[in-house]
């Protein structure tokens, strides 16, 4: 029999696939190992909630170990549909934490948790403080649920090392919900020199000490110099 051949099955389940990744896939913004990264914010939706949408604002440049970062959640009704007693949770990578937030969580903890109504056409922003983790959380902990991005290091221990992280946040109609949408951000983490930081220290309280050794002299001088009662 003459001609070509159909795909075979799996063929057809690979292009599947691959369609399927395709729709999934969020896209990555490249940089150079020492370049300032910027934000990159993105909505994905996962279940069927006309005109709801998440993104994850903050970062916007390379982040230090242990730094702390500002990030604001906008969550948006762009449909005609109003949705209340919504459950907006933020995901955080392993060893970064939350410092505070504006509306304050509902739950606080490790999977923070916002309730919120929105009406048709409302705009509702959270406000969040988080204080960064270190590489080494990064490559011991789990990668944060959403990331964009791998957290592969160069070297945790090396001077300089960096690895991608995301924060993200996902709301769904109420808590156990599969979500609704999600959104995320994403900056490279860079590694703090322990060394520098300690060298820094050293030099603060070595131009310190002579600072306080001459305000005790002086002290001392002054006192002798008074007068003393009878």
């Amino acid at each position: 029999m003459s001609g070509e051949r159909g795909p075979t099955l799996p063929r057809v389940v690979a292009a599947t696939a691959f369609t399927l990744l395709g729709l999934l896939a969020v896209p990555v913004t490249a940089a150079t190992a020492t370049a300032a990264v910027a934000a990159t914010s993105v909505t994905a939706d996962t279940t069927p909630a006309p005109g709801l949408t998440v993104a994850v604002f903050g970062g916007g440049t390379a982040t230090d170990e242990r730094a702390v970062v500002d990030y604001t959640i906008e969550l948006r009704n762009d449909g005609s549909v109003p949705y209340r007693h919504l459950a907006v949770s933020a995901l955080l990578p392993a060893g970064f934490h939350l410092l505070r937030a504006s509306p304050s969580p509902v739950s606080a903890s490790a999977v923070p948790t916002w309730n919120a109504d929105v009406a048709p056409g409302q705009r509702l922003d959270i406000q969040a403080r988080v204080a960064a983790g270190t590489l080494k959380d990064l490559a011991d902990g789990n990668p944060a649920p959403l990331a964009d991005a791998p957290t592969e290091l160069i070297d945790a221990s090396a001077s300089g090392a960096q690895a991608w992280y995301s924060v993200s946040a996902c709301v769904r109609r109420s808590p156990g919900d599969p979500p609704a949408a999600c959104g995320l951000s994403s900056q490279l983490l860079v590694k703090t020199d322990d060394d520098t930081r300690s060298g820094v220290t050293a030099i603060v309280l070595l131009l310190g000490l002579p600072a306080v050794a001459a305000l005790l002299g002086a002290y001392a001088w002054r006192a002798r110099r008074e007068p003393r009662d009878p």
